[in-house]
């Protein structure tokens, strides 16, 4: 067997220091180019959740490794609120 490939992006929630919330950041050699799709976004814990990526906010370099970075927003979703009995 063999084992699943390396992917070549990855993809983390970022605070948005402008409107404040959060937004998704991928890093990666077309980090850019996500705009629409589901992708797998890891948290600190390394648990990962899918998000809709709706809207390119920025793309450029990373300052400290060079690597190419995008800034996403993407989609709500809608909470789990359970219905409490009274």
């Amino acid at each position: 067997m063999s084992a699943p490939a390396k992917r070549a992006h990855k993809a983390t929630y970022s605070t948005d220091k402008k409107k404040g919330g959060y937004l998704v950041r991928v890093a990666g050699p077309h980090a850019s180019e996500f705009v629409g799709r589901e992708v797998p976004v890891t948290r600190r814990d390394d648990t990962e959740s899918t998000e809709k990526l709706t809207k390119l906010v920025w793309s450029g370099k990373d300052a400290e490794s060079g690597d190419p970075v995008a800034l996403y927003q993407f989609a709500p979703k809608p909470r789990a609120d359970d219905e409490i009995m009274f």
